[in-house]
């Protein structure tokens, strides 16, 4: 009787996973599931909406219900980073708190990262919504022209979305920068910070935009490994 209490003890240790080491696992989660959507976006078929011809690709598309099906299953994918993102910015929260942060900067937290996912799926709605619309109401006349509007529509969206993503990585990095063992997250946050902030202005240059992203996704990983070793 008494080797199956140890036993149990034993295994309920084994089970009591350490919250800020799944958020940090949550956090190289995301940061996955965002680099591999871009391969997979492109994989989808969905016109560029910045070419010459891409009202004229998008009826195509819109009228293809294979390229249609493909978007489908890339909108259900992309539900990803909010399954990761979310563990991830509340292990954020708990660190801030654990070294004693004042309120404002938790808050902050809370709100910057509520508004980068809520302009996420706004934007991911726009996008590959289009494609779920054709294939539910088959009675619909999808209009080309509309469609590329909602298209330039959902980039801006999510750029606007990263704004409060930068928000929220400037207030962790300010709240963590004398914490022992997240200087350098807090460096690489202040840069990526402030680009995410600048990064609507890249709005008319997709390209620009998204090598912008660069140092977030660095402070992502950095803040993650950091979370993974917190209790080490």
């Amino acid at each position: 009787m008494a080797v199956h209490h140890t036993l149990a003890r034993s295994g309920s240790s084994r089970l009591n996973l350490k919250p800020t080491r799944v958020a940090g696992w949550s956090g190289i989660g995301m940061l996955v599931a965002i680099i591999v959507n871009g391969p997979l976006s492109a994989l989808r078929g969905l016109p560029d909406y910045w070419s010459v011809s891409a009202a004229a690709d998008l009826g195509r598309y819109l009228a293809d219900p294979p390229s249609l099906r493909l978007a489908v299953l890339f909108f259900f994918l992309s539900t990803l980073i909010f399954v990761f993102g979310i563990p991830f910015m509340a292990g954020l929260r708990l660190a801030l708190r654990a070294h004693g942060s004042s309120d404002l900067f938790p808050s902050v937290l809370v709100i910057g990262a509520g508004l980068f996912f809520a302009g996420g799926l706004v934007s991911e709605v726009m996008s590959t919504g289009m494609a779920m619309v054709v294939l539910a109401a088959p009675s619909y006349v999808a209009d080309a022209n509309a469609a590329l509007a909602l298209q330039a529509l959902q980039f801006a969206a999510l750029l606007q979305a990263q704004v409060g993503l930068g928000v929220a990585i400037l207030a962790v990095s300010v709240a963590m920068w004398r914490a022992a063992g997240w200087r350098t997250v807090a460096i690489v946050g202040v840069l990526a910070g402030v680009i995410d902030l600048a990064r609507p202005l890249a709005v008319a240059m997709p390209v620009l935009a998204i090598a912008l992203f660069v140092p977030t996704f660095v402070w992502i990983a950095l803040a993650s490994l950091r979370l993974i070793r917190a209790d080490d």
